[in-house]
């Protein structure tokens, strides 16, 4: 006979069957680490003495504890972890009496073994059968009349009825307890929340800490700025969504943003498979026997499966606190544990600290003609970011965006427009050239840009001391300036004290370039004449070189229209010479031709002088050349 397990009901009462091994205390949540990005560590511990551990965890935290779950376990390592694959529960109760859901009352639970083998024990002794029914009965007891269940049993000689009095025990089979069992821990799970067990290898009484990471709410942080006292306060604001309460937590704030992928590790993962190939034998075509000798042709091919396309796989899915730093990540670990219950938000101070404030007059030329009132804070620890609310004797001041700083920085913190308060600004540019180097018939000039500005505040506030102006960079290198001077993004920012209620900034910056110049008469022109405007500047050896060279290419401009207007009166010459000796040719008359004959040594003694003057010319070109190359090889 099947052993029975027994299971003791209440009659008459709502009842919740227990199971039949005293679970292990489920582990408390004792530590959290909570980031800025949305991800939360949570730590919890169990006191166990035994090797099985089972807790509870959010349903959408499933596939993160199976991702993450690390096990710190001094007397031992992990076997496994297990959890029920989704929906088995539902099918493995589909086909047994638990089907309707798991019996609340005595009446449920004897309903639901109909058919079922059980054994009863009651004040007038112990039956087994098989449950047929069940019904009703009155007995009568100190002359008053109480109604009583009864069931209806097939036993093995005949079918009894049996009421069913206080204290009645129900046996089970194992298997149909196991049965019943599964299902009252399906049902006592809440639909939202999945149990895993945990098998350990050592069986000790010790504590074991698990800790998984998963989603959570994000803290927001917040800071407050009391510049009169002189202090910096950060507050956290902290949303318990997780589903449990947090009770004696230690809780650490965290900064950074770590990559987090959301993941499907519990949900059954089925990867479709190709379709079989088809391995039928094709069938073999043969020509008919015609008698000749010939080539018989036979036709024989192979089936080419279609195979079903794989279906991708799913993706993967202090109050003061005591800061360290690691990795680019801030933690905040606050010195007392905390309370806070589910569904509850909470508001922290976490940091507190003394700080020296100065008010500034800050003007940014490259994003507003605006000045604004910042205050300026230095801190020995790195601090987070988040807005930072300024508040003095008066009240509230403004709200100053606050990315975050390292240890040992100062951050300029805007938080107001410093009303009627203009900027006046002033820049001046020379540019010197250093020197001239000829090659490939072109001039590069190395030059170098100074430029100068001024920036002059208007009437500023009492109560600011300092006046900053954060100068915008790439022009060149800083040589000269005012105040202080530190790089910020993209800016120079320039610190001078405030006098008389007005702030003066000045700065000086250098560039070096390099200009090509050809030698055409206007770019040599336009050199000398920005160096005599002063608008450039160069060694007075250099100017006169430039002057000199300016100078024989206007001349050697000059030569050459003389060359041409020579030449041009030189053609006509030898075509007047050439008509005249023409025409000589058919005059007979003597007077007539010593008249061309006159005409044509005239034009000669010209052809002469023209020729004269076109060799003086290209002389003197040739000496300008020389003068220009000269020039040139002594840049």
């Amino acid at each position: 006979m099947t052993p029975f397990r027994r299971l003791t009901a209440a009659l008459l009462a709502s009842t919740c069957l227990a199971g039949a091994a005293l679970a292990q205390a489920a582990p408390d949540i004792t530590e959290i680490e909570l980031g800025q990005a949305g991800i939360a560590r949570y730590t919890l511990t169990a006191q166990v003495d035994g090797p099985r551990i089972s807790f509870t965890v959010p349903d959408n935290a499933a596939s993160d504890v199976l991702a993450s779950l690390i096990v710190y376990d001094a007397a031992g390592g992990v076997v496994d972890l297990q959890t029920d694959t989704p929906g088995t529960t539902e099918r493995s109760l589909r086909d047994t009496a638990l089907r309707g859901g798991v019996p609340t009352s005595t009446a449920d639970l004897l309903e639901v073994l109909r058919g079922e083998t059980v054994e009863l024990t009651t004040e007038t002794g112990v039956t087994e059968g098989v449950v047929m029914g069940l019904g009703q009965t009155e007995i009568v007891r100190e002359g008053e009349r109480i109604a009583r269940m009864t069931v209806l049993l097939l036993t093995g000689s005949g079918v009894a009825e049996i009421v069913l009095s206080p204290g009645t025990r129900v046996s089970l089979p194992a298997e149909t307890a196991q049965v019943l069992a599964d299902g009252l821990e399906a049902a006592r799970t809440p639909r939202d929340m999945r149990r895993f067990d945990l098998t350990l290898t050592a069986d000790t009484p010790r504590q074991v800490d698990l800790s998984y990471v998963t989603e959570a709410a994000a803290w927001k942080n917040s800071w407050r700025l009391l510049v009169d006292e002189g202090r910096l306060q950060g507050w956290a604001t902290v949303e318990n969504v997780s589903g449990t309460d947090w009770d004696d937590v230690a809780l650490t704030l965290t900064t950074g943003s770590p990559v987090a992928y959301r993941r499907d590790l519990l949900d059954p993962l089925y990867i479709a498979r190709n379709g079989a190939p088809d391995i039928a034998p094709a069938p073999i075509m043969a020509e008919a026997d015609t008698g000749g000798v010939g080539l018989m042709s036979t036709f024989s091919g192979r089936a080419l499966s279609q195979g079903v396309a794989r279906r991708p796989a799913p993706p993967a899915p202090e109050m003061e606190a005591a800061p360290t730093q690691a990795g680019g990540i801030l933690r905040y670990t606050l010195p007392q544990p905390i309370d806070l219950s589910d569904g509850r938000t909470a508001n922290m101070l976490y940091l507190d600290m003394e700080v020296a404030p100065e008010i500034h007059a800050l003007y940014r030329p490259n994003r507003s003609d605006q000045v604004l009132l910042a205050a300026s804070i230095f801190s020995d620890q790195a601090l987070a970011p988040g807005l930072i609310s300024v508040q003095d004797a008066q009240g509230f001041v403004g709200d100053a965006p606050f990315l975050g700083m390292q240890a040992g920085e100062t951050r300029l913190l805007p938080y107001a427009a410093a009303g009627g308060t203009r900027v006046e600004q002033d820049s001046q540019t020379a540019t010197r050239i250093l020197n001239a180097v000829y090659r490939n018939e072109m001039l590069t000039l190395a030059l170098r840009q100074t430029r100068t500005t001024t920036y002059v505040s208007g009437t500023l506030p009492d109560d600011v001391d300092l006046f900053v102006v954060e100068h915008p960079s790439g022009f060149g290198r800083l040589t000269d300036h005012s105040g202080e001077a530190v790089r910020s993004q993209g800016a120079l920012r320039i610190t001078v004290p405030v006098e008389d209620a007005t702030g003066t900034v000045t700065l000086t910056e250098e560039a070096d370039t390099q200009r090509q110049v050809s030698l055409s008469l206007s770019e040599l022109s336009q050199l000398v004449s920005q160096n005599r405007s002063g608008a450039m500047t160069a060694d007075p050896a250099l100017v006169e070189a430039l002057e000199k060279m300016l100078e024989i290419g206007t001349s050697m401009e000059g030569f050459r229209d003389d060359q041409r207007d020579a030449r041009k009166r030189y053609d006509g010459l030898v075509e007047e010479q050439a008509r005249l000796r023409e025409n000589l040719e058919s005059v007979r008359q003597e007077t007539l031709r010593q008249r061309y004959l006159d005409a044509l040594e005239r034009t000669e003694t010209q052809i002469g002088d023209v020729l004269d003057q076109i060799d003086a010319m290209e002389a003197k070109d040739k000496a300008n050349e020389q003068a220009m190359r000269s020039l040139l090889q002594s840049l």
